[in-house]
């Protein structure tokens, strides 16, 4: 248990003995705060926007959303937290945000190069496998994933050098956010990482506080980060399972119906974010280089070997787990 685990569960207790208490009251008309430090340019703010508005129309006005892009509501874990508190926010976050508040297993997901592309990625996120990781973090922490799929593209490097190969990194100072899963796959690559909030890496950039970050193109033209650094390596190396997640005893006052219209219409959302990013990468590139940007081609089986410490790195992983999130990648 660390120091994010310990005060949740307390919360989360106070929130499930709520939710038995009440449990035989009627079903409650909702507004949800939707959250994200993302811009609102980003296509995750703009599909979680339309998403919202068929979910309202559908549920005849009962659920009803407000919109917060660009950390009104402040950091990732700031909006994690006043859910798991019971307080009706939605946030944008991911699995590995996610296993900090007492489901580990979360964090593997997101390792280096763990799924071949989208079509596996999204075969897990619904698979049986991280159902049950659903549930223990909504028992747990109070916390209800939403829908977990919203693949915007394999993340790139991008910087004011190229890094084709995996030396190419060693004593670059890198933007890495503070979370287990980044910095254990950073830190063998030799890069100095260094913790920038999302909003605060376009100046970082430009100032030279970092010299290197990392996102999938649709991300990179949100941000304007190539305004400022000009070296796009296409390494791959993460695709990251981001989503949604909200309060598990504000999920708990809608109806059964209107749930299963939020799960609902929020997978298709993450389902038409992978194909809006899949079609954009040609056009964003092109775009790119007419602006002055370098592309430059990454040395993946070099990076795949560099970075391999990630899945023996994790002591409180249960054996086999890399098989079996592999196997429910490919469902077999």
């Amino acid at each position: 248990m660390n120091r994010y685990t310990a005060p949740i569960r307390l919360l989360a207790a106070a929130a499930s003995m709520t939710t038995m208490l009440t449990g035989i009251a009627l079903a409650q008309d909702l507004t949800i705060r939707i959250a994200s430090v993302n811009a609102p340019t980003s296509e995750s703010w703009k599909g979680v926007m339309a998403t919202a508005e068929r979910v309202t129309e559908r549920t005849e006005g009962r659920v009803k959303f407000e919109g917060f892009p660009s950390g009104q509501l402040g950091t990732t874990t700031d909006s994690i937290e006043q859910a798991s508190q019971g307080l009706p926010i939605m946030t944008f976050t991911s699995a590995s945000f996610l296993s900090r508040f007492g489901v580990p297993e979360l964090s593997i997901v997101e390792g280096p190069f763990i799924v071949s592309g989208t079509a596996e990625a999204e075969t897990l996120a619904f698979s049986d496998l991280m159902k049950g990781y659903y549930d223990r973090l909504a028992e747990t922490a109070g916390i209800r994933v939403v829908a977990i799929n919203w693949f915007d593209g394999p993340r790139h490097m991008i910087g004011t050098a190229g890094y084709p190969s995996p030396d190419d990194l060693k004593g670059v100072r890198m933007r890495v956010p503070p979370v287990e899963t980044w910095l254990k796959t950073f830190q063998p690559l030799g890069v100095v990482a260094t913790t920038v909030e999302a909003a605060e890496v376009y100046s970082a950039l430009s100032q030279g506080v970092v010299t290197a970050a990392e996102s999938p193109l649709t991300g990179l033209r949100a941000s304007k980060w190539p305004e400022v650094a000009k070296e796009i390596t296409l390494t791959g190396h993460f695709n990251l399972f981001t989503g949604w997640v909200m309060s598990e005893a504000a999920f708990q006052q809608m109806s059964e119906e209107d749930r299963g219209i939020l799960l609902e219409e929020f997978r298709k959302g993450g389902q038409d974010l992978s194909e809006i990013s899949a079609n954009l990468e040609a056009e964003i590139r092109a775009e790119f280089e007419a602006s002055g940007v370098t592309f430059h081609e990454a040395d993946i089986d070099a990076y795949r070997k560099a970075t391999a410490s990630f899945y023996t790195s994790f002591p409180n992983w249960p054996a086999g787990l890399y098989d079996q999130v592999r196997a429910a990648a490919t469902g077999k």
